[in-house]
C-alpha cells in the first residue's frame, strides 16, 4: 500500500497543466530572462525594488523577433556611470511563438509569478545590487539559448558581464519537466550505457533482453501505427526492458542494504544526478524549477553530497504499469518518504518521412528523472 502511494504521488507530479502549449520548458526560459533583465533594471532611488509580472510582460512585450537583443540603459547607484542591461532569447519557433502571444498570457500566470519569486528571492536581489552598486559602467547579457546546444550543455541561461560568463548561471525546469538525462536505442549496449554510471552490471539478463528486441523490426519499416500494435512490438519493448530493470533493482537493493556497498553507491549516485542535472558545469550552474506562483533551487557542491551521504534511501520497482520503472525513496528523520530520483523505460511509436510517405517505428528510451526530494538534499 505505501508503496502505491509514493507511486501515485509521484503521477501525481507529474500530471501536465491544463493549457495546451509548445514545450513549457522552452517557454519557460525566455519567461525567466526578461524577470533577470527586469530585475537587474528596477532601480529606483539607491535601490533595487520588487518587481512584478507587469515588468516582466513589458520586457516580453518588447521582444520583436527572435534573437532580437532587448536593452535597457540605466544609471548605477552612485549616478556617475550607467549599465546596458540586455537580455536575448534563442527558441524553437513554436515556444516563441506561444511567448509574445498576448492572447496566452492567461495559460504561462504560473511561470511568470514563478519567475517574479525567483528574481525577487534575496540571491538575486543581492546580485542585482552589486552589480547596481560597484561604480562600473557594465554591459550585462541575460542570455536564454538552452535549445542551441543541448548535448553540450545544461545551461539554460546564462549572465554575462563585460564578456565574462558569471557564476549565476541556470538549468531550467518546469512543473511536469523532470526528465533530466536520457539514454535512446533498443540495443543492450544502450541499456549498458544507462546503467553503468551507477556501478550496475545488467549484462545477466543480456542473452534474454535481445532474444526478445531482436525481433522488433529495426529503423522505421511499418506503414501506419496499427501495424505495430498488431505486431504486439510495445509488449515486447516492455517485457526486455522488465528484465533490465529487474536485474538493476536487485543491485541496486544490495547496493543500499550492505553498509559496505553503499557509501561507495551513494556517491555514484550523486555524481550521476549532478551530471544529468547541470552537466560538466556544474560548479557554476544552479537547477532551478519554475513553479506556479514559486520556485525551487538546488545546487551539487558539497553540501548536497554531504546530505546524500547521510541519507536514508532505498529503492522501490514497478513493473505493473505500460513500462518498468525504479524509484530512489528518501526517508527523512520524520519517517516522510519521497522521491529522489526515478529511472524508467518508455517505448514509443516514433514517425518519420521515407520515399515520400510517413513510415513508423519503435523508439525505445530510458528516462533519469528528478524527484521532490532532490530539491530537500540539494536545495539552497
Amino acid at each position: 500500500m505505501e508503496m502505491k502511494k509514493i507511486i501515485e504521488s509521484w503521477d501525481s507530479y507529474l500530471t501536465e497543466q491544463k493549457c495546451k502549449l509548445p514545450n513549457r520548458g522552452d517557454i519557460a526560459e525566455g519567461v525567466v530572462a526578461a524577470a533577470i533583465a527586469a530585475k537587474l533594471s528596477k532601480r529606483v532611488n539607491g535601490k533595487i525594488e520588487m518587481i512584478s509580472v507587469s515588468d516582466v510582460i513589458a520586457q516580453v512585450a518588447s521582444i520583436q523577433d527572435m534573437n532580437t537583443v532587448v536593452s535597457n540603459v540605466v544609471p548605477d547607484f552612485s549616478d556617475e556611470h550607467e549599465d546596458t542591461v540586455s537580455f536575448s532569447i534563442s527558441m524553437p519557433k513554436r515556444p516563441f511563438e506561444a511567448l509574445v502571444d498576448k492572447n496566452l498570457l492567461a495559460c504561462l500566470q504560473g511561470e511568470y509569478e514563478g519567475a517574479v519569486s525567483y528574481v525577487n528571492s534575496p540571491p538575486m536581489h543581492k546580485f542585482a545590487t552589486r552589480l547596481a552598486s560597484n561604480k562600473k559602467s557594465n554591459n550585462i547579457l541575460v542570455k536564454a539559448a538552452g535549445t542551441e546546444d543541448q548535448k553540450g550543455t545544461k545551461v539554460d541561461i546564462s549572465i554575462i558581464v563585460d564578456g565574462n560568463k558569471l557564476r549565476n548561471q541556470l538549468s531550467l525546469k518546469v512543473k511536469g519537466g523532470e526528465q533530466f538525462a536520457q539514454k535512446t536505442g533498443k540495443a543492450f549496449e544502450v541499456q549498458k550505457a544507462f546503467w553503468e554510471p551507477l556501478g550496475i552490471d545488467v549484462s545477466n539478463a543480456e542473452q534474454e533482453y535481445n532474444s526478445i528486441v531482436d525481433s522488433i523490426p529495426a529503423g522505421k519499416p511499418f506503414s501506419s501505427r496499427e501495424e505495430i500494435n498488431a505486431g504486439g512490438y510495445l509488449q515486447m519493448a516492455s517485457s526486455a526492458t522488465s528484465l533490465i530493470y529487474q536485474q538493476a533493482y536487485k543491485t541496486l537493493e544490495s547496493k543500499l542494504r550492505d553498509d559496505k556497498f553503499e557509501a561507495e553507491f551513494v556517491k555514484l549516485l550523486a555524481d550521476y544526478i549532478k551530471t544529468g542535472a547541470v552537466g560538466p558545469e556544474s560548479e557554476f550552474v544552479e537547477l532551478v524549477k519554475i513553479l506556479p506562483g514559486g520556485f525551487k533551487r538546488a545546487r551539487f557542491g558539497k553540501k548536497f553530497y554531504s546530505e546524500m551521504e547521510k541519507a536514508n534511501l532505498y529503492p522501490i520497482i514497478n513493473t505493473s504499469g505500460s513500462y518498468p520503472k525504479i524509484q530512489i525513496i528518501y526517508e527523512d528523520a520524520a519517517g516522510n518518504k519521497s522521491v529522489l530520483v526515478q529511472m524508467r523505460a518508455k517505448v514509443e511509436r516514433a514517425s518519420g518521412k521515407s520515399g515520400g510517405s510517413k513510415k513508423y517505428g519503435v523508439l525505445m528510451r530510458n528516462y533519469l528523472e528528478t524527484g521532490p526530494a532532490l530539491y530537500k538534499l540539494a536545495g539552497v
